[in-house]
């Protein structure tokens, strides 16, 4: 059965509209979960979150959103169902981790990398496991990370093999590759837009996973319009992968979020010109809570829980209904073509 795999379990592709492919219903700093200040009540964040969610469901029919949040950073299985469960979202939660320079706990650096395949195996078809204890909750997807992450300063160095991944990012894209290939799931990934300054990360992920078997038309790359090269984004769409245009109201490494919105709009129409309008897909990058503890100089309020779950429809789109995004153009991006990346 081609189904989509969500956290209450698994739905038909068409029943799973409106779809938000990148978002963060809890995100911490790997070492959070250790601060007394970033301790949270687990049932006001559901309530919290799930009153969020309903109100874009009510104004806007969104219907799925995917939780990107990787296992270092707080994905909480319990967490996500309940607030499916409350909400009534379709939400499919990721298994994966963030770079190394953020993430990548140590126990996860020195396994091997059929070891680390077939720990994303099972979380899809076995369940996620949190706080030492296993759970029945399933991810419904892959996600790989690579680059400098926030604060680097600049590019990635170069990495083994002449990429700009660490060896260790390199074998997690390479176990994903294998277990996409075992599974048809969609793997969808983080690249820094720094990256792009110095050579394309989406091709490079490519290489790796498809050189394990991975299918480049169930990969979404990640923030590579947060760049915008053209040259580089042609070149992603003609390996017939995915683009995933998110950062949409969050002005991410930009001036400011109406700049970034506009060069992200002009770029959609002239992908779509291009042909590529089957792979496109939008979302934010949303964080509806994030433990921090309190907000600090060193730790400021970040851009990504700012933007409200109305932006995209009141601003974004008119954006691009201005200069002749149609409706069905509009429903290619939110519905068909989430649906047909994130089925297996």
């Amino acid at each position: 059965m081609i189904k989509l795999r969500t956290v209450l379990g698994d739905i038909s592709p068409g029943d799973a509209g409106v779809t938000l492919t990148h978002e963060h219903i809890l995100y911490a700093n790997p070492g959070a979960e250790f601060d007394r200040r970033a301790a949270f009540d687990f049932n006001t964040v559901a309530d919290e979150v799930t009153t969020t969610m309903q109100k874009g469901m009510k104004d806007h029919g969104i219907r799925t959103m995917v939780d990107m949040t990787a296992c270092e950073l707080g994905r909480h299985p319990d967490l996500i169902a309940e607030v499916a469960r409350r909400s009534g979202m379709n939400i499919i939660a990721i298994t994966g981790f963030f770079p190394e320079r953020l993430g990548i706990p140590y126990h996860w650096r020195v396994q091997g990398i059929d070891y680390v395949r077939d720990f994303f195996i099972s979380d899809i078809t076995q369940g996620m496991a949190f706080g030492f204890a296993s759970t029945d909750i399933k991810a419904g997807a892959i996600k790989i990370a690579t680059g400098s992450g926030d604060g680097h300063g600049g590019p990635a160095p170069d990495g083994p093999n002449g990429t700009h991944m660490t060896r260790t990012e390199e074998h997690l894209v390479r176990a994903a590759g294998r277990a996409q290939a075992a599974l048809g799931c969609c793997v969808n990934t983080h690249t820094d837009p720094q990256d792009y300054s110095v050579r394309n990360p989406g091709i490079e992920q490519l290489d790796v996973l498809e050189s394990e078997g991975a299918d480049p038309a169930k990969v979404i790359i990640g923030h590579a319009l947060v760049n915008l090269d053209m040259k580089q984004l042609l070149e992603l769409c003609e390996r017939g992968t995915n683009l995933q245009i998110d950062h949409i109201g969050i002005p991410w490494q930009n001036p400011s979020a109406e700049s970034l919105d506009e060069a992200m709009a002009v770029a959609v129409c002239e992908l779509v010109e291009a042909g590529y309008l089957d792979q496109l897909v939008f979302t934010y990058d949303r964080f509806f809570h994030h433990c921090r503890g309190p907000v600090t100089e060193e730790e400021p309020e970040m851009l990504n829980e700012g933007v409200d779950l109305s932006y995209m429809f009141d601003s974004f789109l008119p954006r691009l209904a201005k200069k002749g995004f149609t409706e069905a153009e509009v429903k290619k991006v939110l519905v068909d073509n989430p649906a047909r990346i994130l089925a297996f």
